[in-house]
């Protein structure tokens, strides 16, 4: 009768440790908005259709990728001038749920919103999703702006890539042109981070190569890159595939809020990249079996401490 207790004891005992020790971790679920990015958006200048497309991509919570695209084709000459400012911004709004309606309901773990008739849109994720990437292809040459809404790009850890394309290298645009241009024609390129003076790059001749290499030599923080900060999409329209071209400017830390650029050349356009942080993983509790045998390990462990201290006792 005297091991009795001690048993009593061990079992107590152990049953305290595996409490304490293999809590349960239950994963809580990404809070809505926690990933936002606001594009401000321009007019187009060019006189065609020019094409203007976005990709948003996002994880439910422990589980698989999910993405759309919104598409849309802008003609400077076909914007009524006394149309409301946010014309273009209702336009890309529209596009991008368009493409929702292809997803399952469950799925759909972005919303894209226009504030008012404002010029811009606003992406972010729902609760149990989080934001895992956006690419803006602009081939219309309008003025782009992007933030966090208040948010610097490198606290939110937030990459940035800007990759120069050639207008003609968007596939709707073969069966249209008898000569691919091999550099740009005329204009200039103009960035500004927050409120510092903006960089202003002429593109006279140059390939997107050269311009990029010197966008990244005068723009701080910036490197030139030779890896896509997103992976190539290859989307179902053959219009929206622009495979990578081996050259890009990243912005892996960038320490300021706001980021604007505007392409004034015809014969280029801009694909705008952000990565966002993919930490929506739960934390994944211990393997049960590997469990079993931890606690009884300290079972047998603790019933020889008590029984050895009892006999000790009895001696």
């Amino acid at each position: 009768m005297k091991l009795l207790t001690p048993i009593r004891l061990a079992v107590s005992f152990v049953l305290f440790s595996g409490g304490a020790i293999f809590q349960p971790v239950f994963a809580v679920a990404t809070p809505a908005a926690q990933d936002t990015l606001r594009l401000h958006t321009g007019l187009p200048k060019k006189d065609s259709d020019a094409l203007f497309s976005y990709t948003l991509e996002w994880r439910l919570d422990d589980e698989e990728l999910y993405r759309v695209t919104g598409m849309s084709f802008l003609n400077a000459q076909k914007i009524d001038s006394d149309a409301s400012p946010g014309r273009i911004s209702k336009k890309l709004v529209t596009a991008v749920k368009d493409g929702m309606i292809q997803l399952d309901p469950h799925w759909r773990g972005v919303t894209v919103t226009q504030p008012g008739d404002e010029p811009e849109l606003v992406v972010s994720n729902k609760a149990g999703y989080s934001l895992t990437s956006a690419v803006f292809r602009d081939y219309s040459n309008q003025a782009l702006g992007f933030d966090l809404q208040g948010k610097s790009f490198s606290a939110a850890g937030v990459g940035i890539g800007i990759d120069l394309v050639y207008a003609a290298d968007v596939d709707y645009l073969d069966g249209f042109t008898a000569r691919k241009a091999l550099t740009a024609s005329q204009g200039d390129i103009e960035i500004r981070i927050d409120e510092q003076d903006p960089i202003r790059i002429k593109t006279d001749g140059k390939t997107t190569g050269e311009l990029e290499a010197e966008i990244a030599s005068r723009l701080m923080q910036a490197q030139l890159a030779e890896a896509s900060l997103v992976p190539h999409i290859i989307n179902k329209d053959k219009r929206n595939n622009k495979p990578f071209d081996g050259s890009e400017v990243q912005l892996a830390n960038l320490a300021a809020e706001s980021l604007r650029i505007e392409v004034n050349d015809p014969s280029l356009g801009v694909l705008v990249k952000f990565k966002f942080k993919d930490e929506n993983h739960s934390v994944k509790v211990a393997e049960p079996r590997f469990m079993m045998a931890a606690l009884a390990g300290l079972s047998i462990i603790a019933v020889l401490f008590f029984w050895y201290r009892n006999q000790k006792k009895s001696a």
